[in-house]
């Protein structure tokens, strides 16, 4: 008989089915149904069943055909009662009470030796078929797992295959073993790369003990295997940072990074030592040149770097997931790592302080400044212009508010100058002889900084200024022929300090060392010499004071004139014209001489001055005067 709820075969006498335990209908017969095919896909459909095995599709019951047998008549035949004494009543009581007891117990008895009978299934034992081995080196040993298929097969193949057969199972696998390992089978390692010697190895069973039981009818035994890794010999290492140099380059904050392999992976003198080197890239020996060029390296960031800060350098092959394995198995020695760390230096960053300059790039500067401005003297200036000092004061520098790139400079140095300039200018007897001043600087852009505290700027990349200081001769009383001087530069320092500092604060901040005391002086002399000029003005006489000649420098000096001076007279002749150039006189007579009128300026010391500085009548005057006085002294 088949059971009525799965349809396994069954002896005809079972009460339960040894297959689901289900409960079966005694004393009726069921007829065995015709064999039924699904109506989708056409695979046979098992007795009882209500989707299709295969595609899952609905199946239409069929009407059972039962032979029903007819029912036995039971015959009740009236008997007697018997009476029994209240003592015989309850004994009979206690007997009935025994018997149902105990056909209890027989039942219950049964019902669970069918259900130990169900669960009575042969079993496998997994852990004979599986061996979990280590191999490889120390440190860098690898856990593998070996399921000997062959032995299972020969042991449960068979069987597994009439079960299927049996059960009309269709099977995806080549074999039925195959589909058995697939469907019920299954574990994983908890670690299987990078061992050392003493690492627990546990391969753990992730089994389909249901599946096994249900559709294949064997049930599944099986525990964790745990191997301790031992005997793992040391793999030889190389460093794969040999040879590569990372440089730094760029200015800080925008820095930048690279790699230079500088010493390839064959020159590290590595050997064919791998265990189970099949690689016919390599031959016997060291690496060809091409193969061991596969190394190549990322830098975990390579912009926006300063110095002191950390980069990551990684070894990798593009061309292989796991380089340890490869180097392992390609030259029988592993990277001592695959990582380094490099500390950013050698950037440059721009100056941010004054105190950053260092006196080598301030000389620097200073020196291209005044070769700028004498350039301008020599290119520029006329007879009547004389520089008579170029004077540094300091400076002011602008860094920029930004910390990223700026779309103008990063930082600006202005040095600072007092230039001194004597304007002389000489009309119908009349002459103009003044020394103005004037502020004038000249910048400077991008200084930098490297990490040894060495500052570099380009000096030929500077700026000068676009205003300029005009000064007029005064042709107020009608007879002075007029001239005008124009000079780079600002009348006060307070000007230029607006200019360059003042009018930029919008995008950088300042600090200046520029020493004002020395403007200060120079306004306070400036303010004295024009309240000497307004004195002088008020009365002519006494500027002129002093002077034997005082038109020598515009008109020749008549012989004749010279009759009527004295010894004295004819000395202090020759000497004011090179009194009114500022000639410095080492005599002390002609020095207090001098000293005691306006005019007089000195500003040239003897072995500064030069003849050069005559215009030509002062020249024919001085030979004038000076064979005068070669005549009186013969």
């Amino acid at each position: 008989m088949r059971c009525s709820k799965c349809g396994r075969e069954m002896p005809d006498d079972s009460l339960f089915c040894p297959e689901c335990g289900a409960e079966q209908i005694v004393g009726k017969k069921v007829e065995e149904k015709e064999e039924k095919h699904c109506a989708n896909c056409g695979c046979r459909i098992p007795e009882g069943s209500l989707f299709c095995p295969e595609c899952g599709s609905g199946v239409e019951k069929d009407k059972a055909h039962v032979k029903i047998q007819p029912a036995r008549k039971l015959v009740y035949q009236e008997t007697k009662k018997i009476q029994r004494t209240p003592e015989e009543e309850e004994k009979q009581k206690k007997r009935n009470k025994i018997i149902v007891l105990s056909a209890g117990t027989v039942l219950g008895i049964c019902a669970i030796i069918a259900i130990l009978a169900s669960m009575m299934k042969p079993s496998i034992d997994l852990n004979k078929y599986t061996t979990v081995s280590i191999d490889g080196y120390n440190t860098v040993g690898q856990a593998g797992v070996t399921f000997d298929y062959a032995k299972f097969e020969k042991d449960y193949g068979k069987n597994l295959e009439k079960i299927v057969r049996k059960k009309h199972i269709e099977c995806f696998k080549d074999s039925v073993t195959e589909q058995f390992l697939a469907d019920c089978v299954d574990g994983a390692l908890d670690k299987e790369t990078e061992l050392s010697n003493g690492d627990v190895v546990t391969y753990k069973w992730n089994c389909n003990d249901e599946v096994a039981r249900s559709v294949y009818g064997y049930k599944l035994k099986y525990e964790d295997i745990e191997v301790k890794a031992e005997k793992l010999e040391e793999a030889k290492t190389f460093d794969p940072f040999e040879g590569i140099q990372v440089t730094f380059d760029g200015v800080a904050p925008n820095g930048y990074g690279g790699w230079q392999n500088t010493t390839m992976l064959h020159n590290l003198n590595v050997t064919w030592e791998g265990k189970n080197n099949q690689n016919p890239e390599y031959v016997e020996g060291n690496p060809s040149a091409s193969a061991a060029q596969q190394f190549g390296y990322e830098l975990d960031k390579s912009e926006g770097l300063s110095n002191g800060d950390t980069v990551t350098v990684t070894a990798c092959m593009y061309d292989e997931d796991d380089p340890t394995d490869y180097c392992l198995r390609a030259y029988g020695m592993v990277p001592e790592s695959l990582t380094k760390t490099y500390t950013v230096n050698g950037i440059n960053s721009y100056i941010k302080e004054i105190s950053e300059i260092s006196d080598e790039s301030l000389k620097e500067m200073q020196s291209q400044a005044e070769e700028v401005y004498q350039d301008d003297v020599v290119q520029n200036w006329g007879e009547s212009e004389k520089l008579k000092s170029l004077t540094y004061m300091g400076n002011y520098l602008l860094v920029n508010k930004k910390n990223d790139d700026y779309w103008g400079s990063n930082n600006i140095l202005y040095l600072v100058y007092q230039v001194q300039v004597e304007d002389t200018y000489s009309n119908k007897g009349k002459t103009y002889t003044e020394l103005n001043t004037i502020y004038w600087y000249i910048c400077f852009y991008d200084l930098l900084v490297d990490s040894d505290g060495v500052t570099t700027v380009d000096v030929t990349n500077y700026g000068t200024p676009y205003s300029g200081v005009r000064i007029d001769v005064d042709e107020a009383d009608g007879w002075w022929g007029g001239t005008m001087w124009y000079y780079d530069g600002y009348e006060t320092l307070d000007e230029l300090y607006q200019e360059a500092v003042t009018d930029n604060l919008d995008s950088y901040k300042h600090e200046d060392n520029v020493n004002e005391k020395l403007a200060a002086a120079s306004e306070t002399k400036k303010a004295e010499q024009e309240n000497k000029e307004e004195s002088s003005n008020e009365n002519a006489s006494e500027a002129e004071n002093g002077m034997i000649f005082p038109d020598s420098s515009t008109a020749e000096i008549n012989s004749e004139d010279l009759k009527k001076l004295s010894d004295e007279e004819l000395r202090y002749a020759v000497n004011e014209i090179y009194a009114r150039h500022g000639y410095i006189f080492k005599d002390d007579q002609l020095r207090t001489y001098y000293e005691q009128y306006d005019w007089y300026k000195e500003t040239v010391k003897p072995e500064d001055f030069s003849d050069s500085v005559f215009n030509e009548v002062e020249k024919r005057n001085i030979q004038t005067l000076q064979r005068e006085r070669d005549a009186r002294n013969n």
